[in-house]
């Protein structure tokens, strides 16, 4: 089914996001404590509407949190296939991990060996996004290892680099050279008209 945006909005409106209430526990204890989607919610429906524009049938994270983004990703768009690579800190915090049937898991490192084998075992993609360790160079050797595998897209999160956490995500969507798109958009659940996260969605060349 192609999915209009609104569509997408709708099915993405219950998704438990990043909010008032989680940007709370954050400020308090260091860590979004939360079994939420840590996005901006209306950057989550242009990264699904994005996907659905540009026919993207498969999709791997790297990073997954409790899951919750990649679980809303899957129901609002049927994809095909959809995998994750985490090693697990929600759930060392004690937080649960969600899933989508027939996801492909890989507790591990994203720099490790053993994600690397599994990646060349996925095949060719349609798109990754990279959302672990946020360091610059943590950030910048995941690019490297996904770049030379086979995909259609590499998208990054927290691209605005808002906080010092994520700066190094902005570092090096900056330093890209390439096609880039950039989804950052207000974020309303902290009654903000700027966004505190944002998506960059990159490639080698114009799709």
């Amino acid at each position: 089914m192609d999915l209009a945006p609104a569509d997408l909005a709708a099915r993405l409106a219950d998704v438990p996001c990043w909010d008032a209430a989680v940007q709370a526990i954050y400020e308090a204890r260091g860590e979004p404590l939360a079994d939420v989607a840590l996005q901006n919610r209306a950057e989550l429906v242009a990264f699904a509407a994005f996907m659905r524009a540009h026919g993207v049938r498969s999709y791997l994270e790297l990073g997954t949190w409790t899951g919750r983004s990649l679980c809303a990703l899957q129901a609002a768009l049927d994809l095909d296939r959809v995998a994750v690579c985490d090693h697990g800190y929600a759930q060392q915090l004690g937080l649960p991990l969600h899933l989508p049937p027939g996801c492909l898991h890989l507790k591990a490192d994203s720099d490790s060996d053993a994600y690397r084998q599994w990646r060349a075992g996925l095949g060719p993609l349609d798109l990754v996004l990279i959302d672990a360790n946020h360091h610059y160079r943590a950030v910048k050797r995941d690019f490297e290892i996904n770049r030379a595998f086979d995909q259609r897209f590499i998208a990054f999160h927290d691209i605005t680099g808002s906080n010092r956490h994520t700066r190094g995500v902005a570092r090096l969507w900056q330093e890209l050279e390439g096609w880039k798109q950039e989804l950052v958009l207000p974020h309303a659940e902290l009654g903000l008209a700027h966004s505190t996260m944002g998506i960059g969605i990159w490639a080698e060349r114009a799709p």
